[in-house]
């Protein structure tokens, strides 16, 4: 029921979905941490990529000396050298 409240209320006052809660929220710190929030699964994780499943699509980070350092149901937190970030939707890429 909150679920259904949560959304109602994100739409009616026309909040950003990371905001109402369903899309994904990417905070990145320099080149060295990265916090994921709202995230649905990962589908691919090594030191040089890793590979995220959202609401929204899919999201690649690249880079090297990737480690999980968080792993929630909702929070991801990764430190490593970031060098690349990109979305993908469908068919379509967003950089």
């Amino acid at each position: 029921m909150f679920k259904k409240i949560q959304t109602s209320v994100g739409d009616i006052l026309d909040f950003p979905p990371d905001v109402a809660g369903e899309g994904p929220k990417i905070t990145i710190t320099g080149s060295q941490e990265i916090l994921v929030e709202n995230y649905r699964s990962v589908i691919n994780f090594s030191e040089e990529e890793i590979r995220l499943e959202t609401a929204e699509g899919e999201v690649f980070f690249t880079g090297k000396g990737f480690v999980l350092k968080t792993i929630l149901s909702t929070e991801l937190r990764i430190e490593g050298k970031l060098t690349s970030l990109t979305f993908e939707r469908g068919a379509e890429k967003n950089v």
